[in-house]
């Protein structure tokens, strides 16, 4: 552990003089049994830890494998459309995989969602930042990492690493940046290398440092924009992207230190029979409401110590939860709340219930996925950490013939209003 936090802090010192843009060390991962093995894609052809690759590469999606999950996520909204398609340095792609180096397909896709809404987050600040800068010094001026970009390019021509970054002008990009999640870089038309745009290498060198337990808030905020202006940032730009990264990483400390703040009940079951319905919930403790407090707490604390105004995360008293079946034909899911965002409370179980309907037989899958506001609007949701907070499979068995338990599919009103009308069905013999 701590030699991976060295790595972690050396990173943005190590490529300091390489084209005038930071990179990134990499450390080779394993994925797990079930996808293919990624051993660092770059690393094994001795390619620069600046080239680029998909996420999907990076995660190691088999398109037997990934095709359908993906396709179900997207439906679901719980990842973004381009995800798999949007492009990251290797340090980008050791970083992602870090927490996730032994999860499962369904848990490597939300990380990677995870990873990318960040870089998009600490991005919106960097250009925000660069806006108002812009605004307080007029039409002529241009930031530091549009002249990296020039001072990289000039390099590239008149170098003997011409044949080297050759690949980064290959390909293009995924689409563009979406709020909350996916986030594409553009391709080399829009000023990116590879298709990895310079600001997300600037927001992903501010992810990369300063997430050591031991240090400080000023301590952290001081080593992230060191690696942005490493990057390329102007200062203004790294300031900010170094609060929006502290905020974030703060966020998540906060979260994965709470113990006891959400359990399922009831229960998950481990079988069904077809055609049967089962009741599954979720509560969130009231103490997650003083775990908010608390991360607000952090949060003016890094307001205080940043010599930045801009900040990328305002929590407010809200959660959503979302309750998906990886396979809509084999399982359907209806809430027994309008909502799936629901207010906290300081002093009751805050509630999500849903009815799980069997359709056919076979180890069906299922995930809970957990989240937290980052926006005033409470309309933009991050993962709780180690979320899916269930990521399992249901059996789903057929049941004997001529049963008495054979039912039908829940009509559409019972669905919409749950057991208030159950109870008036059967009060007047429906």
């Amino acid at each position: 552990m701590k030699r991976q936090k060295w790595f972690r802090r050396m990173r943005p010192y190590v490529g300091r003089h390489l084209l005038g843009i930071g990179t990134a060390a990499v450390v080779v991962v394993t994925l797990c049994v079930g996808w293919p093995v990624y051993h660092g894609v770059a690393q094994t052809n001795d390619a620069p830890t600046d080239a680029s690759l998909t996420v999907g590469q990076c995660i190691g999606a088999n398109a037997t494998t990934i095709d359908p999950l993906e396709e179900t996520l997207i439906k679901e909204d719980v990842i973004e459309e381009n995800l798999l398609q949007s492009k990251v340095t290797n340090g980008m792609c050791e970083d992602m995989l870090a927490p996730i180096s032994d999860g499962t397909p369904a848990q490597k896709l939300l990380t990677a969602q995870n990873y990318m809404q960040e870089i998009n987050l600490i991005e919106r600040s960097m250009r925000k930042a660069a806006a108002e800068e812009a605004a307080t010094r007029g039409p002529d001026w241009s930031s530091s990492s549009e002249e990296s970009l020039i001072r990289f390019r000039t390099i590239a021509q008149t170098s003997k690493q011409v044949p080297v970054l050759a690949q980064y002008d290959e390909g293009g990009g995924g689409g563009d940046n979406v709020s909350g999640g996916g986030g594409g870089g553009g391709g080399t038309e829009a000023g990116g290398i590879g298709g990895v745009e310079p600001s997300e290498r600037q927001a992903a060198a501010a992810v990369s440092v300063g997430e050591d337990d031991d240090a400080s808030i000023a301590e952290r905020l001081l080593r992230k924009e060191e690696a942005a202006i490493n990057a390329g940032a102007s200062v203004p730009e790294a300031k900010a992207s170094a609060r929006c990264s502290t905020e974030v990483e703060v966020s998540d400390e906060e979260l994965k230190k709470g113990k006891g703040l959400y359990k399922i009940k009831p229960q998950m079951p481990e079988e069904i029979q077809v055609r049967k319905t089962q009741r599954v919930g979720l509560l969130v403790l009231p103490v997650t409401k003083k775990r908010f407090e608390e991360m607000r707490q952090k949060h003016e604390s890094i307001n205080e110590k940043s010599t930045s105004s801009i900040g990328c995360v305002e929590l407010v008293n809200r959660m959503k939860a979302q309750l998906v079946p990886l396979d809509l034909e084999g399982l359907r899911i209806y809430p027994r709340h309008p909502n799936d965002i629901r207010e906290l409370s300081s002093h009751l179980d805050t509630r999500w219930g849903w009815d799980i309907y069997a359709r056919q037989p076979g180890n069906l899958e299922l995930l809970l996925d957990l989240r937290y506001p980052i926006s005033r609007e409470g309309q933009e949701f991050r993962l709780v950490p180690h979320s899916p907070v269930y990521d399992g499979v249901v059996r789903v068995t057929m049941l004997q013939s001529g049963s008495s338990e054979e039912a039908t599919e829940r009509p559409w009103w019972q669905r919409i209003f749950g057991g208030i009308f159950e109870r008036i069905s059967r009060l007047f013999g429906a």
